[in-house]
């Protein structure tokens, strides 16, 4: 994808202050593969091969609840596959790396999987199906009790803006694309107020150490434009009061699952 000036950009860009992406991904065994970086679009140079997914999001702005119900939520703005693949295997944990996160913004981390069915260089966004690998959301009522306490944004903070994603144990040998995101939910009592920065990756899943020769499939999944509601629970909600629960967006966590504590995490 290329957007040959700022202008092209401009139209996508929230009027709220935005903070974030993902800037690099490393493997378990210390292999790093670098995260889409927009900028690159503004350049006259060619782009890089990727396995990370282009998108319009200059500034590291956010995808906004009336866009929930576009191919927007997928991947990001105008988003468009990488060329590429990070080699990886079933039950590694990867490291998304993400720029920086400001305190202030409160809010889950949630990760899923699309099988791609072939080669994720010619993956349809529209058609994805995604299933929910990995989520953490509220966690307690220490902390910034102004804004609910403690969330996994502030565990992603104390580990200096990164998250490990666990890949399921069992996954089956193929390609996938790995979908991150953090939300913001500082201004969430409003509507269309939540802040959703969805990325995404390719990736290549040979057999891991756990499990059956084949693996198991991944399964039927929700195709992004289907994944969130502009009011549903933990999108519309207000976080500037004493908390005593969250219910995390999205469909449920797959039995597949292998969800991995984080460092600094504490429940």
């Amino acid at each position: 994808m290329r957007l040959s000036t700022a202008a092209s950009f401009a139209v996508l860009i929230p009027t709220i202050a935005a903070h974030a992406r993902v800037t690099k991904i490393t493997t378990s065994k210390g292999v790093v593969y670098p995260g889409w970086d927009p900028e690159m679009a503004l350049s006259s140079d060619p782009l890089p091969a990727l396995a990370a997914w282009s998108a319009s999001n200059l500034g590291n702005i956010f995808v906004q609840p009336s866009q929930f119900n576009t191919s927007d939520i997928t991947c990001h703005y105008n988003s468009a596959p990488g060329s590429t693949h990070v080699n990886t295997t079933a039950g590694d944990t990867l490291k998304m790396q993400w720029n920086e996160w400001p305190v202030s913004h409160k809010g889950p981390v949630l990760s899923y999987l699309a099988d791609c069915n072939g080669s994720c260089a010619n993956a349809n966004k529209e058609t994805l199906q995604w299933v929910k690998i990995d989520e953490v959301g509220w966690l307690n009522s220490s902390g910034m009790a102004v804004l609910g306490g403690t969330w996994a944004s502030d565990v992603l903070i104390a580990n200096n803006a990164s998250w490990s994603v666990k890949l399921p144990e069992r996954l089956e040998v193929g390609n996938y694309v790995l979908r991150h995101e953090i939300w913001a939910l500082h201004t969430a009592e409003q509507v269309n107020g939540a802040q959703a920065y969805p990325q995404c990756v390719n990736l290549r899943v040979k057999r891991g150490a756990v499990g059956d020769p084949e693996g198991v499939a991944l399964g039927n999944g929700t195709v992004g434009s289907k994944l969130y509601g502009m009011n549903d629970k933990g999108i519309k909600v207000d976080i500037h009061n004493n908390l005593t629960g969250y219910a995390i967006p999205g469909p449920k966590l797959s039995s597949l699952a292998t969800p991995v504590k984080q460092p600094n995490e504490k429940r």
